[in-house]
């Protein structure tokens, strides 16, 4: 056998050895499984380290009963009077938006963040994985 084609066999050898390796002791995610987050969520651990400004997507019943300590209330139907008071926030000091809504199986957050994201197309914005949920546990 040409020492190019043991070489090559070598490598490859080690590459799927590495591969392997990975996948057995949970280094990466299986490429079958659904990925943890999906796009433009974040996790409370890594929303509460970034500081941002909290974005609550509930009814407003629910937002005066309890929220996130300095949250804006922002849904569809206090759209404008929300997004002023954001807009005010987040001109004054620039941070990424966090929306969160009720539990995991809400979408609402989700889709005010990506109103959101027309609204403000400079800033950083995500869902909170989990919701109000998260923020109880």
């Amino acid at each position: 056998m040409p020492r190019f084609f043991r070489e090559i066999l070598i490598i490859t050898a080690l590459t799927a050895l590495g591969a392997a390796f990975s996948l057995y002791s949970g280094l990466a995610p299986l490429p079958w499984t659904a990925p943890e987050l999906a796009a433009g969520e974040i996790r409370l651990t890594d929303a509460r380290a970034l500081q941002v400004i909290w974005i609550d997507a509930r009814s407003e019943a629910d937002y005066r009963t309890e929220h996130i300590p300095a949250a804006i209330c922002v849904n569809d139907d206090y759209w404008e009077t929300g997004i002023i008071e954001l807009m005010d926030a987040w001109l004054t000091q620039p941070r990424p938006i966090v929306v969160y809504c009720g539990s995991e199986r809400c979408d609402t957050s989700k889709r005010i963040a990506d109103r959101l994201r027309e609204a403000l197309p400079d800033a950083e914005i995500y869902s909170l994985k989990g919701g109000w949920d998260a923020w109880l546990r």
